[in-house]
């Protein structure tokens, strides 16, 4: 199978390959079965994920040590522990392809939204999408009986690169569920 950028580091490239056929070792990662490569990916005719792109994935600038990404998270995380009584799980390394149900429809995203767009999301076939928020991972995470965690993560979307847009950037967010009490 062809590795999306045969330039990175062993262990990422490795790393990645697991990520795309949902053989992450986090076990939080939403099993995405054959979904193979861009070479793979390119013969869907539903695909618009660029070269350019797919080079992106996986870079995980927010787990590299002292980039500022990193550090920023850090810093954030740190807060957000030493502020809640209790701790926060930490959830920095899921995968980017996701199911449009988890990236739309568990987050009630109409059907006609514009968001759902081929225009401005990239689809790796008609049920699979690089994620455009992390908000993606929120009804898995829920449903596997975690209340309080932060998710960190890249998120694609296809902007036009202009001084505020770039159709590679990263998100954190936090989730804390209540008791009526």
């Amino acid at each position: 199978q062809q590795q999306l950028q045969p330039k990175l580091q062993p262990k990422l490239q490795q790393q990645k390959l697991q990520q795309h056929n949902g053989m992450s070792t986090d076990t939080s990662t939403s099993s995405m079965d054959n979904i193979g490569g861009y070479e793979d990916w390119k013969k869907s005719s539903d695909c618009n994920v660029p070269p350019n792109i797919t080079k992106r994935i996986g870079t995980n600038l927010h787990l590299t040590p002292k980039h500022p990404l990193h550090t920023i998270k850090q810093i954030i995380e740190n807060h957000i522990q030493t502020q809640s009584s209790m701790k926060f799980e930490i959830m920095d390394n899921l995968s980017p392809i996701v199911s449009t149900q988890h990236n739309f429809d568990s987050l009630l995203i109409p059907k006609d939204h514009v968001s759902r767009s081929k225009s401005d999301t990239y689809y790796i076939n008609n049920d699979t999408v690089l994620r455009t928020h992390t908000s993606a991972h929120q009804t898995t995470l829920l449903s596997k009986g975690m209340d309080r965690f932060l998710v960190t993560g890249d998120v694609y979307r296809r902007d036009e690169i202009d001084s505020s847009h770039y159709p590679v950037f990263h998100q954190m967010e936090g989730v804390k569920m209540f008791t009526k009490e």
